[in-house]
């Protein structure tokens, strides 16, 4: 029976389905993770013993969660329980649907051809087909994929062992840059095509379950002694990949940068991996000079967030004939900006019902230098584009309201710096005072509160700046293309939560780009796959809420799960009640019924799927 588990990721409680299901194969009783359903503050009603109560009615099968209940008997080893006594062999279908995007986006053509000229003896493709689709389907380890391999209806692996399966990973990181190359080919040389005049780019980070990061390699004399450069820091020859920097989500252990692409379908369009210690804005730099002149996407408009926002990062991209759009940090530049954001003329103003302004921007083209990290200058225009939003400036003030009382109390009691200390030394100065002659001298702490900072730190709530080298474009649409970013945050989403890319269970180099290359790959056919049916259902992925519209990347996970049948010796079909989405899915591809009854019609039903244009 399945119950309600409580576990802790950095320290906030979260909530999720379980099963214990014991293995024939193994011979040992294993958990499972049915439904992940998130935060436990996300349902706490806020009266004692909530997780008891929550407990109790899901087992009395008085709550349940999108049909999973208590009572709900699942796969145990390709094996469907349908009551206490009968049981029968299911195996997955839904994966027809994955393997048709992974054939058309031409993957196995570069494994088949790697393959051919080399002396690989497993099968290469078949084993990247089983790692991409469990990662889709029911993320798990390596080595459990290959252990539960046999739940799809087909035979995905028809040559190899575990081990061939650390093997595949060395060599899909060595065809990394012809894998993505022969993807972005397909996909624009597809009916939808490659849509690079904007390209969205963003960095995160990914944590393992280890506190043990890579040493750097240093070349060494003849007396084994490190070698010095001529300003004389440590030559290094190879720097370490798993290391500590500033992780994301807050972990204390080493940690692997990840810079992603996307074009303006919304469609991933590359990847590289950095060691962790990697500055993000040096990561820009390094895909303008590989990544974008490797991929031949044409002029493009790359558009990120104020990390990226660098005169060597400008420079480049304007010198090899390409535009930016990238946020300008108000609270950095305020000195510069103050009397211009202030000033009410030249605003345009967005009113509600009650003649309210909310929202409210305006512009001015300036004249700037830049130069790249070799000293070399160029003159551009770029214009600046600063907004208001009052649903922002709400957002802010409510947050930061207890920060400033917190601020005024320190007056008081200098002691509770020691709380926010790092937040809080901007805003404040702390001397020793005798309190009767106000000498400074080693006595009594006086907190002092910098009231133009804080001023500042108010009247900067609610603005946001962007600079862009598109202008002839209206603030508007630089606004709305700016705002499009959200797109790849939710990429990086999928890859941590539906796809489980964190934390990473691979430790060599090779092996950690290998396996963000699948959850890569795997991104790439949810997006397919969500794509088809937006343009289906005429939406647009730009909107804000676009994905979410037609099928979250959970919802394909569950409805491609669902797709489960079983045959008897005489070829007849029986076929779990699949999850409803599959038609929605079906529709968009232009199939209104399927028959599974038999065999030979669920073949038919695959070499259907694999003439479908999903690209």
């Amino acid at each position: 029976m399945s119950h309600i588990e409580c576990y802790k990721n950095h320290g906030i409680d979260y909530l999720r389905i379980c099963e214990a299901r014991y293995l024939k194969d193994s011979k040992k009783q294993k958990k499972f993770t049915l439904k992940n359903l998130g935060p436990l503050s996300k349902y706490d009603d806020g009266k004692p013993d909530f997780l008891k109560r929550l407990r109790k009615d899901f087992k009395e099968g008085k709550v349940n969660f999108d049909g999973i209940s208590h009572e709900t008997k699942v796969k145990t080893n390709n094996t469907f329980v349908l009551d206490d006594t009968h049981q029968i062999d299911l195996k997955n279908i839904g994966y027809f649907f994955l393997e048709s995007v992974y054939e058309q986006l031409g993957i196995d053509q570069v494994l088949f051809q790697k393959k051919s000229r080399s002396k690989i003896q497993y099968d290469l493709n078949g084993i990247t087909k089983l790692l991409v689709f469990d990662r889709i389907l029911h993320p798990s380890s390596k080595y459990q994929a290959f252990e539960e391999r046999n739940q799809f209806y087909d035979n995905l692996v028809k040559k190899g062992n575990l081990d061939s399966v650390f093997d595949a990973l060395t060599v899909l990181n060595e065809k990394k840059n012809s894998i993505e190359s022969r993807m972005n080919t397909s996909i624009k040389n597809s009916e939808t095509g490659r849509n690079t005049d904007l390209l969205f780019y963003d960095v995160t980070n990914y944590y393992f379950e280890t506190m043990y990061g890579d040493d750097d390699i240093y070349e060494l004399d003849e007396d084994n002694k490190i070698v010095l450069d001529s300003e004389g820091k440590e030559k290094i020859i190879k720097k370490g990949f798993k290391k500590k920097g500033v992780s994301k989500e807050n972990s204390d252990g080493p940690i692997v940068q990840m810079g992603l692409l996307i074009d303006n379908n919304g469609l991933p369009a590359g990847h590289k991996l950095y060691p962790g210690n990697t500055q993000d804005k040096t990561t820009c730099e390094d895909l303008i000079l590989t990544e974008l002149d490797n991929k031949e996407f044409g002029k493009i408009v790359l558009v990120s967030d104020n990390g990226m926002n660098t005169q060597g990062n400008k420079y480049l991209l304007v010198d090899k004939g390409n535009g930016y759009i990238v946020s300008k940090s108000i609270k950095k530049s305020w000195k510069s900006m103050k009397d211009f954001a202030l000033n009410d003329e030249g605003y345009t103003y967005i009113r509600n019902q009650s003649n309210e302004i909310v929202f409210k921007y305006k512009s001015r083209v300036n004249e700037i230098t830049v130069k790249d990290k070799d000293g070399n200058k160029k003159q551009i225009k770029e214009k600046e584009i600063v907004y208001w939003s009052k649903k922002h400036y709400e957002k802010e003030k409510h947050q930061n309201s207890k920060f400033i009382e917190y601020l005024e109390s320190c007056k008081e009691n200098p002691d509770k710096l020691k709380d926010r200390q790092r937040k809080s030394q901007e805003f404040i100065k702390v001397v020793q005072v005798d309190k009767k002659t106000g000498e400074i001298i080693k006595t009594n702490q006086l907190v002092v509160l910098l009231e133009d900072k804080i001023k500042k730190y108010q009247d900067t709530m609610g603005y946001y700046s962007i600079v862009t080298s598109e202008i002839e474009c209206s603030d508007t649409d630089i606004i709305n293309k700016y705002h499009g970013l959200s797109r790849i945050e939710d990429s990086f989403r999928i890859i941590k939560s539906d796809l489980e890319g964190r934390p990473v269970h691979v430790w060599t180099e090779d092996h950690i780009k290998a396996h963000f290359l699948v959850c890569f790959i795997a991104l790439t056919i949810i997006r397919i796959i969500q794509l088809k049916i937006l343009k289906y259902e005429n939406k647009d992925t730009l909107n804000v809420d676009g994905w979410e519209q037609g099928i979250t990347a959970e919802k394909i996970k569950e409805a491609l799960n669902s797709m489960e049948i079983a045959s008897d010796k005489n070829g007849t079909c029986i076929i779990r009640q699949y999850n409803s989405e599959i038609e929605k899915i079906l529709k968009s591809i232009g199939i209104d019924n399927i028959d599974l009854t038999s065999v030979d019609r669920v073949n038919q039903f695959k070499n259907q799927l694999k003439k479908v244009k999903f690209i």
